[in-house]
């Protein structure tokens, strides 16, 4: 192992710090299925944040994202979390990168962001109805104070089942007193998201400490240098979705004071930044399918940039116009995004459906589709699903089918 002091990456070199800044190299495998906090916490060292996301087409994308690097069982995993998140509080929910798990003693490098939303620095839509709506929101808030932890949906109705409010008039008021700091998760139930005030669910160190907008957009450039391996300026601000100009000025500011450097990388047509005490060993990637919204690939230009995978999510898509299908999954191999399947649980039978499977070459080497076949195999097993059934499209859909079927 040796310090990264050059001031060029090939392209391999890149992949390897990104794979394994992210916990994806085969050194970071666990053995054990028998997972614990310890595990979680290990895995929050490595990305920071966990994307969550409502699609179900497989399971939920925080599990994937975590099965990608820790294994376990589906319903382990989402026991772990949901404990970690709602009864040990170690985890906390709030806008990070989209809405997120968050390590909750990393809430206070978002109070900026809160203050900015209190400011009127969000969605059109919402600021628009809390700024014609004051007392309703207030009522809103008057509720959730005496009533918590409550969901939108259970605002809907007065005691006695008299109308009150429009859910989503409710929603809308709960998202905006989310955004701004004012109430936190308590609960999910179902993956319905139960609200109460924040004093009442977070720990005090948490809500009282206050850093300045400056120190905490540092911090978090800092993190995300560090979560992603290497990474361009606008990479590095997108991370934690950082305001552009602000997040690149805090990029030049640590280049300045040599806590990044600055490096070229083959094939980029713009600078890379790690932190200025990166370790480089040469690591090799897991075989494992990742998430739509798995930190390696969320967001899509440095996924091409990285590895000349061009991503799009065609979950909205009109069915006749996808290219690669409706939920599709990246395959890493061998420090590659080598291929990408569609796929689908059908829980009632057992069956995972892999409806498209397509390789980024003409011909994939058959240990590659032989990796792939064995991991759609344990996908399955993880979901509890006893088959797997490759479908008619994508150039790679017959080989796989055939190695499944050996």
């Amino acid at each position: 192992m040796t310090t990264v002091n050059e001031d060029h990456l090939s392209s391999q070199q890149a992949r390897s710090l990104a794979v394994s800044a992210q916990g994806l190299d085969v050194k970071s495998s666990f053995s054990s299925t028998r997972l614990d906090i310890r595990h979680l916490r290990w895995a929050f060292k490595r990305f920071g944040v966990l994307q969550i996301d409502a699609v179900n087409a497989i399971a939920r994308s925080h599990l994937l994202v975590l099965r990608a690097r820790l294994g376990g069982s589906h319903d382990g995993l989402s026991t772990l979390l949901d404990r970690a998140a709602y009864e040990q509080r170690e985890l906390t929910e709030y806008w990070c990168h989209e809405a997120s798990f968050l390590p909750v003693q990393d809430l206070p490098l978002f109070g900026w962001r809160m203050q900015r939303a209190e400011n009127g620095e969000l969605w059109k839509g919402i600021r628009q109805f809390v700024s014609e709506n004051p007392k309703f929101v207030k009522q809103i808030e008057d509720y959730v104070r005496e009533n918590g932890p409550v969901s939108a949906g259970e605002l809907q109705k007065k005691p006695k089942d008299r109308p009150w409010w429009g859910w989503s008039d409710s929603k809308i008021a709960l998202e905006w007193l989310f955004w701004i700091g004012k109430v936190s998760t308590s609960k999910r139930k179902n993956f319905t998201r139960f609200y109460d005030l924040s004093e009442k669910v977070l720990p005090s160190p948490v809500l009282e400490e206050s850093l300045s907008e400056v120190e905490a957009q540092t911090e978090l450039i800092r993190r995300a240098a560090g979560h992603l391996g290497v990474g361009a300026a606008e990479d590095l601000v997108d991370y934690f979705r950082l305001p552009k100009l602000e997040g690149k000025q805090r990029v030049r500011e640590l280049v300045e004071n040599n806590e990044l450097l600055q490096v070229e990388v083959e094939d980029w047509n713009r600078p890379g930044y790690i932190q200025a005490d990166t370790k480089f060993t040469t690591a090799n990637s897991k075989s494992v399918l990742l998430s739509p919204f798995d930190p390696l690939v969320w967001f899509r230009p440095r996924a091409e940039r990285l590895f000349r995978f061009k991503y799009r999510l065609e979950i909205y898509v009109p069915a006749k116009k996808r290219v690669h299908g409706y939920y599709v999954l990246p395959f890493l191999h061998n420090n590659d995004l080598c291929a990408r399947v569609d796929v689908r649980a059908d829980t009632k039978n057992g069956v995972l459906h892999v409806p498209a499977a397509h390789a980024e070459v003409s011909e994939l080497e058959l240990a590659a589709v032989e990796s792939l076949a064995t991991e759609l195999q344990s996908l399955a097993s993880w979901r509890n699903l006893e088959e797997v059934k490759v479908g008619q499209r994508g150039n790679l859909a017959r080989q796989l089918k055939r190695v499944i079927a050996k």
